[in-house]
């Protein structure tokens, strides 16, 4: 038999329902199509092995009952880790029944009553209908790598900005005045923006400050 053969046999196999009745081994109904699946495409390789390299034609019985037997044995997959280190692979469904891997979804809301006019909040860094999350990940790797090299003041003096206290308070509280605190706060912003590639016009933004800016800075 030719390749196109066997796959013509092994689809006549399927088409009409021959594997149909292992669903109901598969109780778990958030993973039985994939378990099913993976079960008949591991089948489907046994059964064109045995034909290609040994000239063996297995019956349907023998068929039944190995893709039975994969599809309920989760170390069975297509997938495979080296197995090498066992249950160390995140793609091993093993690992996520016994609490081995924990699932961090960038496109996931989660609904909190604490959210204000009942709006969710958006978890990750991905934006919406964004192909790729790669961009939103490196800057937010940066980000932290930038945060865990300022000293404590440093990073104190950014929590205050962040949790919207003014200069003299976040000054206060550090021992700073407010001259200094607001210098350091923009030394902070330009070394974050350079570091983001972010381009600063410092004559415009010296021109556009406000009455409080600098009152601030005097």
């Amino acid at each position: 038999m030719t390749e196109a053969e066997i796959n013509a046999a092994f689809s006549e196999k399927v088409q009409r329902g021959m594997f149909a009745p292992i669903a109901r081994f598969l109780t778990n109904a958030d993973t039985a199509e994939d378990r099913m699946q993976e079960a008949l495409a591991l089948t489907w390789e046994m059964y064109k092995d045995r034909i290609l390299n040994r000239g063996l034609v297995l019956d349907d019985g023998i068929l039944v009952h190995a893709c039975r037997q994969r599809a309920v044995a989760l170390d069975r997959t297509l997938v495979r880790s080296g197995g090498t280190r066992r249950l160390e692979d995140a793609m091993d469904p093993r690992a996520y029944q016994r609490g081995r891997v924990e699932v961090l979804r960038l496109d996931a809301w989660v609904e909190d009553d604490s959210v204000d006019e009942g709006h969710p909040h958006q978890l990750g860094l991905a934006e919406e209908f964004c192909s790729s999350p790669e961009r939103k990940l490196n800057s937010a790797i940066d980000l932290e790598d930038w945060l865990d090299g300022l000293s404590a003041r440093d990073y104190s003096l950014l929590a205050g900005r962040m949790a919207g206290y003014e200069l003299e308070r976040i000054g206060h509280d550090l021992g700073y005045s407010v001259p200094t605190t607001c210098r350091r706060v923009k030394k902070l912003g330009l070394e974050l923006a350079a570091r983001a590639g972010v381009r600063i016009d410092l004559d415009k933004h010296r021109s556009g400050r406000t009455r409080h800016d600098v009152s601030d800075a005097e």
